[in-house]
């Protein structure tokens, strides 16, 4: 799987070096994992941080139409089964914060972030129709202590 990831990224950075186009859709998870990155001082691996935003990301596809809850269950199982986190449970940074600093992230695009979300699973889409109350409502699903209350109702 690792191996067929790497073929996936390096076809598609070859396409788009720049990251003009399509590369963005390699950032799944990473707006809030960034944010989870920083805001937790970098005490999280980067791929545990961008397994948390992709939890949240996925929210995010729900939130907007695209995705439905077992589609986020699904999501959330998997990271689960390789033992990645899913959710911030042993902080009381307030989610303004992580708001905060996705408003400082390369994704910003004058006061829109680009968000990366999916349609369907497989299929991620640059969005940026992504609202600071709908990033709010993400964050504290982010911030949920188990699975079935990371997995937030719509």
């Amino acid at each position: 799987m690792v191996l067929r990831s790497c073929e996936i990224k390096q076809e598609v950075v070859e396409i788009d070096p720049k990251e003009k186009g399509i590369r963005a859709l390699l950032n799944f998870g990473h707006t809030l994992g960034h944010s989870v990155e920083r805001l937790m001082e970098f005490k999280l691996l980067h791929g545990e941080c961008v397994s948390i935003g992709m939890v949240a990301a996925a929210y995010l596809s729900q939130v907007h139409g695209y995705l439905n809850k077992d589609d986020v269950t699904e999501i959330t199982e998997t990271l689960i089964s390789f033992y990645l986190p899913v959710n911030l449970t042993d902080t009381d940074i307030p989610s303004e914060e992580f708001l905060r600093v996705c408003f400082h992230d390369k994704k910003v695009d004058g006061n829109l972030i680009k968000f990366i979300l999916l349609k369907e699973k497989g299929n991620a889409v640059i969005d940026t129709t992504v609202s600071r109350e709908d990033i709010l409502e993400a964050v504290n699903c982010m911030k949920k202590t188990n699975l079935s209350e990371a997995i937030c109702e719509n």
